[in-house]
């Protein structure tokens, strides 16, 4: 399905613009639970949203799931968890916009993690990544209207999201990949609702649009992106993987702005700019080995 490079990068693409717009449902559900709880909900719906396709595939290509594939699943669906409840955390205390450049610093994030992996890349590449970087901080206004606390949680954040792609590169291609999908999800619900458990007070919505926003997402950005993600990273690089994924601070701060009028400026359009230099860039010829 994805044999061409542009058919991998088209895919990478997708999955930024939902996981961007994906952000309004996130900040909106928070208005009936709290981040784990919302969190729990969305991945469970996610999982579920997988498992005719899983039917599908077992009664086609029957065999067990082994458990390296477990295991995989389980690291994965930590780095979810910790991933997804800062992100969500976050969104608590800034703006969407905010949140989503502040994820998207995983971009340079990755590439240091590779070096100590013994991944080398081009000078170009790495001017890509910077060159994205300045354009997250020009299109968030430089980031200026977060509170501190906000910062150091997305940021946090930000390094398990890093974790999670350059796990998913490196293993994902060995594993059946829509089961392995559905167990990080259903790993992340678990310990979603543990932690909403202990530390909140609400573990449903008491009003029906309260199960809205976490079935948009968990059915769309979820079950669809998540899925995607999955399925085409071992055919990614992680670094250029990274830099098209933080693509999703344009849509988020796109999303932001037309749901909850935050501001979208000319600074703003010169960093997006830069950002898709930044993309091109990366994707030159043998950029890492």
């Amino acid at each position: 399905m994805f044999s061409s490079r542009l058919a991998v990068n088209a895919a990478l693409l997708l999955v930024a613009v939902i996981w961007g717009f994906g952000f309004v449902p996130q900040k909106l559900g928070m208005d009936y639970v709290g981040p784990a709880a919302f969190n729990a909900l969305r991945f469970s719906l996610g999982a579920l949203t997988l498992l005719p396709v899983i039917l599908f595939w077992q009664r086609e290509s029957p065999r067990p799931i082994g458990t390296e594939t477990l295991r995989l699943g389980l690291g994965l669906g930590v780095l979810l968890f910790f991933g997804a409840l800062l992100q969500q955390k976050a969104l608590l205390y800034t703006s969407v916009a905010n949140v989503a450049f502040i994820t998207g610093l995983y971009v340079i994030i990755v590439p240091m993690i590779g070096f100590f992996i013994g991944l080398r890349y081009a000078l170009i590449v790495w001017s890509g990544g910077i060159i994205a970087i300045v354009g997250l901080y020009l299109m968030t206004g430089g980031s200026t209207d977060t509170s501190l606390k906000g910062d150091i949680i997305a940021l946090m954040g930000a390094i398990m999201w890093a974790l999670h792609i350059m796990l998913l590169a490196r293993k994902a291609g060995d594993h059946p990949q829509v089961p392995l999908a559905a167990l990080q999800f259903v790993f992340c619900a678990v310990l979603s609702l543990v932690f909403a458990l202990i530390t909140e007070p609400i573990l449903f919505p008491s009003e029906p649009l309260g199960f809205l926003w976490p079935a948009v997402n968990g059915v769309i950005v979820v079950g669809f992106a998540y899925t995607l993600q999955v399925v085409v990273m071992d055919k990614a690089e992680p670094f250029q993987a990274s830099i098209i994924f933080s693509l999703e601070a344009v849509f988020g701060a796109i999303a932001g702005y037309w749901v909850f009028s935050e501001s979208f400026t000319l600074a703003a359009l010169l960093g997006a700019g830069l950002m898709l230099i930044g993309c091109l860039l990366a994707q030159v010829p043998e950029s890492a080995n």
